[in-house]
């Protein structure tokens, strides 16, 4: 009866009468026996063992008692209990399990087909929860004995099972209107028709979907780390190319073919800091542009000299947005741009700047740093390429440098030859002049092989590289030097290979500097006790080993071995230059020190076949314009690397210096056939600069920044020219050409 759904005769005296439709079933301390009428309305019974002795199923019985309520559901307490006949016991009744959870079926035998849902236990037994949860049906299995252990646990949930027993109600709390079972005597009574998943298919599905998000997430992480990878191993290659790239030019072109791949930029450049000017001095596609870091000029160039003076990146994903940057002056800016300091461990070479023309570009932070980590290396080549211009200008001064003092002391040495010819021309009017003259004849000999030698090694940087038998080559010089070690006692060993040593060389280059290796040997052999020199050559695997052995001066026997010996005089080239030539060649070049008093000179050059020099003869040519040696006097060191760069390419020497008073000291010990100076000087002015180098030197050129007539007349007698800037390459070959045609007629 509602609202509390209690039993309607719950107290009274009542007679019933049913069959019984299953055993009687123990629950914690009494028996419960279900009986059920022809309708399939049922009832349980409660009572002692002997008052339901020798009942079975299919028992018709009549019961009278007390009518009571067990947990929430109706239940007789007979007094009276006897049987009245018997037959086939009742069929159980098929029902879905929303229809056993009710009220109609309870105390009848049911069958039903159920997925399990949940395992449980309480303090009579086993559960086992079926159906929907919010119906709350479940099966019971009472137990004897608490020790006695779960016997349901063979079923999991999602097991598809048919369960037969009676339908019962245990709530303890009104309303009595919920949590129905089915009672059963035995696991027997539940039969598994399907197993269930092991994971349940929500619980699956939920896997699934998580799985899949992962392996997702994964799969997008992954791509993302394989493009960075690759990025990253584009960026190293790209840094290896900068590095070791020869010129600014060359560096912007492997940046333009592989930037724009790595970042989809459209356009890249950089600007590098002339130290000279102060200036920065674009190297960008098709435009030259100088900003002053002071002062610039447009909102691209403020800019560019506030990430210079600031040392630090500037990254604008949209110039949109940014009012400095929306125009420059009429000139529309790029979409994103990023400007990058190019720092050389400390030293701020410039700026490089990355521009995306038509989209906004968020420059992230990997790409900040790997745009950095590339604007340090551009930076690390521009300076190196700086140091290798100074090496190289050194290198050649060093060398012209050589020149001049072994030009020097091979005048001096033609001085004596020239004086032997005059005071024997003088006795051959009082003598027998046959004698005389044979002396005279000999010494002049002598002193025109000196000029001729003179002569080669001045046009040592013209000479052709051709096929050179080296045996052949080293017995000219010995026999050019034998007077030399006669007249001082010296003992020459010669040990030439059997063999031709045939190499690919300047004849000049190389006669020069056997030349000055054996002088060098020479001094020291005139003052060592020991006075021996020894000249061997040897043949070993393709390459040729020339060996001058010689003492070493009694002064340096008693400095350690590994203290460098003394190769200073005036007609020293300098063992610096001699390594640079051969290894030009390449060979090697090497100095042992044998012994506390022996010292050997080693040179080691690849030889080549014979059939090749052969041919290396009937195709080799000469001929060509006469090189100039030109000293160049500019503070600009851009000027400096145009004019270098045009004179080279006419294939002269040019050696650059920055000011006045450098270029002055230069032009007294070397000969230049041509000066380049600017007008405006550092130190002397450039009229007091031409009157100290006029003299010394085949032409001048005065460079101005506007063209002057007065300027033109201040030279007298056509001995200088004047070239306006910004420089005119063709009125620059015309002067040189003019000069060239002059030093011809004079030489």
């Amino acid at each position: 009866m509602p609202p509390d759904f209690t039993p309607k005769y719950e107290g009274e005296e009542v007679l019933v009468s049913g069959q019984v439709s299953a055993p009687p079933i123990w629950i914690t301390d009494s028996f419960y026996l279900a009986i059920q009428d022809a309708d399939a309305y049922g009832l349980l019974l409660q009572g002692t063992a002997p008052q339901f002795q020798g009942l079975e199923p299919g028992d018709w019985v009549e019961a009278q008692g007390l009518l009571a309520r067990r947990g929430g559901r109706p239940t007789l307490l007979p007094r009276e209990l006897r049987r009245i006949g018997h037959e086939t016991p009742p069929a159980p009744r098929i029902l879905k399990p929303d229809e056993v959870a009710s009220f109609r079926y309870l105390g009848v035998l049911v069958r039903t087909d159920v997925s399990v849902v949940d395992q449980d236990e309480n303090a009579g037994g086993d559960l086992l929860s079926i159906g929907e949860k919010a119906k709350d049906l479940s099966i019971f299995l009472p137990r004897k004995r608490r020790d006695s252990g779960p016997k349901l646990n063979a079923f999991r949930p999602g097991d598809r099972i048919r369960v037969t027993g009676v339908s019962s109600q245990y709530c303890t709390l009104p309303p009595y209107d919920r949590y129905f079972q089915i009672l059963i005597a035995t696991p027997a009574a539940v039969v598994i028709l399907e197993k269930g998943w092991v994971i349940q298919p929500p619980v699956l599905l939920a896997s699934m979907i998580l799985a899949a998000a992962m392996a997702a997430i994964w799969w997008f992480r992954e791509r993302r780390m394989a493009t960075m990878r690759k990025q990253m191993r584009l960026l190293n290659a790209l840094g290896e190319e900068v590095v070791s790239a020869s010129s600014p030019a060359e560096v912007l072109r492997r940046l333009t073919s592989t930037l724009r791949t790595l970042s989809q930029a459209s356009s890249v450049g950089f600007y590098v800091l002339n130290r000279g000017t102060k200036m920065l001095e674009g190297v960008l596609s098709g435009t030259a542009e100088v900003i002053d870091p002071e002062a610039p000029s447009g909102a691209m160039a403020s800019m560019v000299a506030s990430c210079f003076r600031k040392r630090s990146l500037i990254a604008i994903s949209d110039t949109r947005r940014s009012p400095s940057l929306r125009a420059d002056g009429g000139v529309a800016a790029p979409r994103s741009v990023l400007f990058v300091p190019m720092l050389a461990q400390d030293d701020l070479m410039g700026v490089l700047t990355v521009q995306h023309v038509e989209r906004v570009h968020d420059f992230g932070e990997s790409e900040r740093a790997a745009m950095q980590h590339l604007a340090n290396q551009v930076a690390t080549a521009l300076k190196l390429q700086e140091q290798q211009a100074i090496r190289e200008q050194l290198f050649r001064s060093e060398k012209l440098a050589a020149a001049g003092q072994l030009i020097s002391a091979v005048a001096h040495e033609l001085r004596s030859p020239l004086e032997s010819i005059a005071m024997l021309a003088s006795a051959v009017q009082s003598t027998n002049p046959a004698h005389e003259l044979e002396s005279i004849a000999e010494e002049a000999h002598r002193a025109c092989d000196l000029v001729a030698r003179l002569v080669s090694f001045a046009k040592m940087e013209q000479s052709q590289v051709e096929p050179v038998d080296l045996n052949a080559l080293l017995a000219s010089v010995m026999k050019f030097r034998a007077p030399e070690w006669k007249a001082k006692n010296i003992e020459i060993k010669l040990q030439l290979a059997g063999r031709r040593a045939t190499v690919m060389a300047s004849p000049a280059q190389l006669e020069q500097v056997f030349l000055n290796l054996l002088v060098d040997a020479e001094k020291s052999a005139a003052e060592a006790a020991e006075k021996t020199i020894t000249v061997s050559s040897s043949l070993l695997a393709r390459r040729v080993l020339v060996e001058i052995s010689y003492p070493v001066r009694a002064a340096d026997i008693q400095k350690p071995e590994s203290a460098e010996p003394d190769h200073s005089g005036p007609d020293a080239l300098g063992l610096g230059v001699c390594r640079g030539i051969i290894q030009s060649y390449s060979g090697d070049f090497r100095e042992v020190r044998l012994s506390p008093a022996q010292v050997r000179f080693e040179v080691e050059l690849p030889l080549i076949e014979t059939a090749a020099a052969g041919l290396a003869d009937a195709t080799g040519t000469t001929g060509g314009s006469r090189q100039l040696t030109t000293l160049v006097v500019e503070p600009d060191t851009k000027i400096q690397r145009q004019l270098v760069q045009l004179l080279g390419g006419r294939g002269d020497r040019v050696i650059p210096v920055s000011s006045a008073d450098e270029g002055a000291d230069v032009a007294q010990r070397l000969r230049f056939d041509i000066v380049i100076s600017t007008a405006r000087l550092p130190g002397l002015n450039w009229v007091e600069f031409y009157e100290r180098v006029r003299h010394r030197v085949g032409g001048f050129v005065l460079m101005t920044d506007a063209f002057d007539q007065g300027l033109g007349r201040a030279f007298k007698n056509g001995e200088g020219f004047v070239l306006s800037k910004p420089i005119d390459e063709a009125e620059l070959l015309r002067i040189c050409r003019t000069i060239e045609d002059r030093v011809a007629v004079n030489s």
